[in-house]
């Protein structure tokens, strides 16, 4: 892919979020040698989080200032952004990338309607000149082409393995005044979620539930699966939260928990990429699922196709016999 690059570098509590450097692998996939970093600060902070990716990256970082950006808004970054791409020729190629986490899903579509470009999002693989998508939770991938010459595309945390990075020396630094721009929203700060489930990060076994489960009913089943291990949890997919079968404290997936357990148990769990980014780096993944074909099977070390509601009980009565 030609024309210029950007990354938009997301940030909370005066931190890089750990997505940031997964899309420094995305654009080296997309065949970009040199991506320009971006990041969004008021005057009080742009400088450190500027210096802190032109040191870990070598690339060159511009920072958009202004005491409008002090607190995270997708108002705030639409007003910023537009008029500084907006610049660029019609016929010049454009391509930026955030991820798709909840701020990027929140500002990049407005983005992408402000300059007039395509909008690609949870993009998890690239192509020849094209983006791989996820449809229909995993058993389908699509290849997008944009048509446009400037492209926003959100990227699915996970999708792309951080690299190791060693700079030679750091990358070159803009910090670019953006002025004080008089917002219509104002942020009230933010909050860690009511029903954080700390357990999950903890275990050392996380036993987690698909649609592919039936139902509440069954929970039960892996609730028995869980008890056999001393350090374990109950995680689930967005699917099964949004049922109501288990609260979305369990919700493990790019919009959910992001776990790394030593062993990861997928109940009837299809494999759609949204919910791979959340367990990926687990120590070893064993599923269970009817569907030999289920795109699970392509990421677990170790496949059983079989019915849940038959197989768990006689696994749990095989390892209390066994002691």
């Amino acid at each position: 892919m030609s024309g210029r690059f950007f990354i938009i570098a997301l940030h909370e509590g005066g931190r890089i979020q750990e997505e940031t450097w997964e899309l420094v692998s995305f654009a080296r996939r997309c065949g970009t040698a040199g991506p320009v970093m971006m990041v969004l600060s008021d005057e009080g902070s742009i400088e450190r989080l500027a210096g802190e990716l032109a040191h870990r990256t070598g690339l060159d970082v511009v920072g958009l200032a202004g005491s409008h950006l002090r607190e995270y808004s997708a108002e705030a970054y639409i007003r910023t952004l537009v008029p500084f791409f907006r610049d660029a020729s019609e016929e010049e190629e454009v391509h930026i990338a955030a991820a798709h986490t909840s701020r990027g899903i929140d500002f990049v579509p407005q983005l992408s309607i402000g300059i007039d470009a395509c909008c690609i999002t949870a993009v998890e693989d690239v192509g020849e000149g094209t983006f791989i998508r996820s449809l229909h939770h995993g058993r389908f991938r699509a290849e997008v082409r944009a048509d446009r010459a400037k492209v926003v595309v959100t990227v699915l945390p996970g999708a792309f393995a951080p690299e190791d990075i060693e700079p030679g020396k750091p990358g070159r630094i803009r910090i670019v005044p953006a002025g004080d721009i008089s917002l219509s929203t104002r942020s009230r700060g933010t909050r860690a979620p009511v029903h954080a489930n700390m357990g999950l990060t903890r275990a050392e076994v996380i036993v987690s539930a698909g649609r592919g489960l039936g139902g509440s009913e069954n929970i039960r089943l892996l609730t028995m699966l869980s008890s056999l291990f001393p350090k374990s949890a109950l995680g689930a997919t967005r699917a099964v939260c949004d049922q109501g079968w288990l609260d979305y404290s369990h919700q493990i997936g790019s919009t959910g928990n992001t776990v790394s357990p030593r062993l990861y148990l997928a109940c009837g769990i299809s494999g759609a990429i949204q919910h791979l980014a959340g367990m990926r780096n687990s120590g070893m993944i064993v599923a269970i699922n009817t569907d030999p074909h289920a795109a699970i099977f392509r990421t677990a070390h170790y496949g059983i196709v079989e019915d849940l509601t038959t197989f768990i009980p006689l696994l749990v009565d095989r390892c209390l016999k066994r002691g």
